[in-house]
């Protein structure tokens, strides 16, 4: 009877070996550095909150154009253009607090800079609404508060609004799809 009880059942064989502060240690070193306790919350909140200020942004220049191609009142019509101009100097600070903090993240959790294509997929989104906004939507609104209006509103304006709405459902769903970049292997 002794030596039953001194063989190991065959599952704990399977087992996966305990996590040590030693093993964490090396997994954190193997991966560079983790965003962990309050610091990740702090990071989460600050992109999460830039995040939606640069949709709300988008959205409410995407308004001010639909009204503003549409109404009779020359005087209103330019105010939106106005408002319009100035959302490069807006958009682009708080898209690129998003990019900043959201490249934090990418490097202090699990989900990487290229390990995902969702990540990739955000990181494009990012670069392409601020140069779009740099390029085009400042000089589009330059030119309708001028009054040579264009219907290159319906292009980069509510492309914005659309991509950053694509970003946000990559965010929340994360699909699996991995990178060949990935570490894992």
């Amino acid at each position: 009877m002794a030596s039953t009880l001194a063989q190991s059942p065959p599952e704990a064989a399977a087992r996966p070996p305990l996590r040590t502060p030693r093993a964490d240690a090396r997994a954190r070193d193997e991966h560079g550095f983790r965003l962990r306790g309050r610091t990740h919350k702090a990071v989460l909140t600050a992109h999460v909150l830039s995040s939606v200020g640069w949709f709300g942004i988008a959205t409410m220049v995407a308004f001010a154009a639909a009204v503003g191609a549409v109404t009779d009142d020359e005087s209103l019509a330019q105010a939106l253009h106005r408002t319009i101009e100035l959302a490069p100097t807006l958009s682009v600070p708080v898209g690129a607090v998003s990019v900043v903090t959201g490249g934090l993240l990418g490097l202090g959790t699990r989900w990487g800079l290229v390990r995902h294509w969702w990540v990739v997929a955000k990181i494009a989104i990012s670069a392409a609404v601020i140069a779009t906004d740099v390029l085009f939507v400042g000089a589009i609104a330059r030119d309708a508060a001028a009054g040579r209006a264009s219907s290159a509103f319906d292009g980069p304006i509510v492309a914005h609004v659309v991509v950053l709405a694509i970003a946000t459902a990559l965010s929340v769903f994360k699909p699996r799809a991995r990178t060949p970049f990935r570490r894992d292997r």
